[in-house]
């Protein structure tokens, strides 16, 4: 049996813009105002039903942020879990404060 991986961070459904309404197949990760990464399911193709995960990295970060930071998933958590690593790591590497 694995342990329920809660998110730390706040999650919400990604909004383009007001043609582009949000939908529970793309998400945007925020740690307060600044956000931390975007998941969302692919629904074509040959890696259709995978969830990529893109993470970002702080903006006081400096120098070559780590990689890889884009990859994909079988779940929408635990591709947000990717996301919330490569946060943490990159504010690790940074020295910056963590939850």
């Amino acid at each position: 049996m694995t342990e329920r991986q809660d998110p730390r961070y706040s999650w919400r459904r990604t909004m383009i813009d007001a043609s582009d309404p949000p939908t529970d197949f793309d998400w945007t990760g925020y740690d307060g105002a600044e956000a931390i990464g975007r998941v969302r399911k692919e629904m074509h193709g040959p890696i259709k039903g995978k969830w990529q995960w893109a993470g970002w990295y702080p903006k006081k970060y400096k120098g070559s942020p780590p990689t890889p930071n884009i990859g994909y998933s079988v779940s929408c958590r635990l591709a947000m879990l990717k996301c919330e690593e490569y946060w943490e790591a990159t504010k690790r590497l940074a020295n910056l404060p963590r939850p």
